[in-house]
């Protein structure tokens, strides 16, 4: 059974009764206190991840409709973590691609010099930086893909919040001149206009 929306972000028509058994469900799971907008002492330490946590406090603030709550704080600190762990490993591979291709200049420079000794085993070395870039470039995947279940679970996704968004308050259309008019003219009429 999937899990139910909360009620501010339900679209279809509810009876009165529907709406108050549904808002009494979600009124006993709601904590009494609310995410704190600074990162939590767990973050402590970790800019990227406190930057993270910021950023999506201030996403959830600006919503109309409650999306998380204090029962959501594990989730979202493991999303800021990894989300700081992700840009630690996009580092890492931007230093070993460096170390890569310094080495594979430095084993082209063997070959153009004859020294084919040396060579071989610089390309031991090209061949090791090598597989640690695809180690992190593995590695780095399986986080963004963490992070992509992880931004679902939190309506981050176009999919996540495909028709679960409140519905936009429509603006009323200004009022049609000859249709006031009608209105002023029907008003005198039954005596409710000024003489």
């Amino acid at each position: 059974m999937p899990a139910r929306k909360p009620s501010s972000l339900i679209q279809r028509h509810e009876t009165a009764a529907e709406k108050a058994q549904r808002s009494e469900r979600e009124s006993q799971l709601r904590p009494e206190r609310s995410l704190p907008m600074a990162a939590p002492a767990r973050l402590d330490g970790h800019e990227i991840a406190q930057a993270a946590w910021r950023r999506m406090m201030r996403t959830y603030a600006g919503l109309e409709g409650e999306v998380v709550t204090r029962l959501d704080q594990e989730l979202l600190l493991n999303y800021c973590m990894l989300v700081e762990q992700l840009a630690e490993i996009d580092t890492m591979r931007k230093t070993a691609y460096a170390a890569w291709l310094l080495l594979a200049k430095a084993h082209e420079k063997l070959v153009e010099a004859g020294q084919f000794d040396d060579a071989v085993l610089m390309a031991v070395q090209v061949v090791g930086a090598f597989d640690a870039v695809l180690r992190l470039d593995g590695r780095a995947d399986r986080k963004r893909d963490l992070l992509h279940k992880y931004s679902q679970s939190l309506y981050l996704t176009p999919r996540a919040r495909a028709g679960t968004a409140p519905a936009k308050k429509e603006q009323e259309p200004p009022p049609d001149e000859l249709e006031q008019l009608l209105d002023d003219v029907t008003d005198f009429v039954n005596g409710e206009g000024h003489a």
